[in-house]
């Protein structure tokens, strides 16, 4: 996994139940933010030197990854969504994710 850059740590891996040994409830959610906010983080390193206006959205991002670390992950997902909303108006989603 590449670096997440300064003062980010990279994300942890999916819950797993102590006891059954199955995935718990929120670790399909979890492993969904993990995967977005990689993506996202890989999306900004590529797009910052072209677009320099989408570092607006990184506080932003800054956010969901503490959503994601309190174990938020529904809110972490809302956030990445506000997010995604501030970059393209109107659409989901970025096209490179």
């Amino acid at each position: 996994m590449e670096s997440m850059g300064p003062g980010m740590s990279p994300v942890t891996p999916p819950a797993v139940g102590v006891v059954t040994g199955h995935p718990s409830p929120v670790a399909p959610l979890q492993a969904h933010c993990a995967v977005t906010l990689q993506r996202l983080y890989g999306w900004l390193q590529a797009s910052l030197p072209q677009a320099p206006q989408v570092a607006g959205i990184i506080p932003l991002l800054v956010q969901a990854v503490q959503l994601y670390r309190a174990g938020r992950y529904d809110t972490c997902l809302a956030q990445i969504q506000f997010a995604l909303g501030a970059v393209a108006p109107g659409r989901p989603t970025v096209p490179l994710l």
